[in-house]
């Protein structure tokens, strides 16, 4: 269709007039008639719920002072990292049967909005409950627990870690405050960004999280993530098995190639794997003194470290696939 010069002049004007809007105007308002527009929080609770990491209590209501448990932080984070639990659902037609009992917790529901998170976390060793017959459902979330779950939730992810802050806020005035089980992770917090202290520099370790700041932390945690190499740094050699392949591949040249190739894999996504997979093949890696180090499940389209799958939408393993 040939467009009038009066159209092209009435489009020109609409977008010159959006150009010089500025990008607040341009983004939607949050339904939560409780988020005053000047609050801290605005923004980072505005970029989670248009992520979808997080929802109001009410359709009007957000809360940013209520308290945040132990489940909903938990979903959080694995919403944040846009990290999949439904391969849970592909083992068996009823979990609850096979795995879900096997965690033990005995205050988690069968089939609840938090159940796979709760089940993934458990399986992948994030979190022991707060006792080995309960996991703490509806327990308000103290900052050194959020501290410790979303630290333990990098270390066990071997693709990725927490990247330090240009600027880290000063050491913890209340450290001497903070249970031992937590210190590492407070300092990792700290140190990455994540977390900081209030004016006197505390942390306050026991004090139950608002859902703004756990809001805040669940963002700064993402923006602080970045993808690193799973390989053992002390590789020497690499052996490819299969039930009909074994190969040793020895040259330096090719294992840095390997590495690289690994490294470099473009993640489509990632899932938790509650154990088993359909990798047919195994690499295992090696040291100069044929000690292993460390061994991955891989397919032609997926690696599986841990307990993350890290699926590709290309055949990026075929080559290796199809070696004999």
């Amino acid at each position: 269709m040939k467009m009038t010069g009066k159209l092209l002049s009435l489009l020109l004007a609409v977008l010159m007039l959006t150009a010089l809007m500025p990008l607040s105007a341009l983004a939607a308002e949050l339904p939560f008639t409780d988020m005053p527009q000047d609050a801290w929080y605005y923004p980072v609770v505005r970029e989670a719920y248009e992520k979808g990491i997080t929802n109001g209590v009410t359709r009007t209501t957000f809360e940013p002072d209520a308290t945040v448990t132990r489940e909903q932080f938990l979903v959080m984070l694995f919403r944040a990292a846009d990290v999949r639990l439904d391969w849970i659902h592909q083992v068996v037609s009823d979990p609850s049967d096979m795995f879900f009992s096997a965690m033990g917790f005995a205050d988690v529901a069968k089939g609840a909005w938090y159940t796979d998170a709760v089940y993934a976390a458990w399986v992948m060793e994030v979190t022991n409950g707060v006792d080995a017959a309960h996991f703490g459902v509806g327990q308000p979330i103290t900052r050194e627990q959020m501290a410790t779950l979303a630290e333990r939730f990098m270390e066990v992810r071997f693709h990725v870690a927490l990247k330090a802050a240009e600027h880290p806020a000063p050491a913890f005035s209340d450290a001497n405050q903070i249970s031992s089980w937590a210190k590492d992770a407070a300092e990792a917090m700290r140190v990455s960004g994540v977390m900081q202290g209030d004016e006197q520099q505390r942390f306050c370790p026991q004090s139950n999280a608002t859902r703004a700041e756990a809001t805040a932390v669940i963002l700064r945690l993402a923006d602080a993530t970045e993808r690193v190499s799973f390989v053992p740094a002390e590789t020497a050699w690499i052996r490819i098995m299969s039930s009909t392949t074994l190969k040793d591949i020895k040259d330096p040249q090719t294992v840095q190639n390997m590495i690289r190739h690994l490294d470099n894999m473009p993640i489509d996504s990632e899932t938790i794997l509650p154990g088993g997979t359909d990798a047919g093949y195994v690499l295992q890696f090696y040291d100069q003194n044929d000690q292993p180090l460390m061994g991955i499940l891989f397919s032609n389209h997926a690696v599986v470290v841990n307990h993350s799958k890290l699926q590709t939408v290309l055949p990026y393993f075929l080559p290796w696939t199809l070696m004999s």
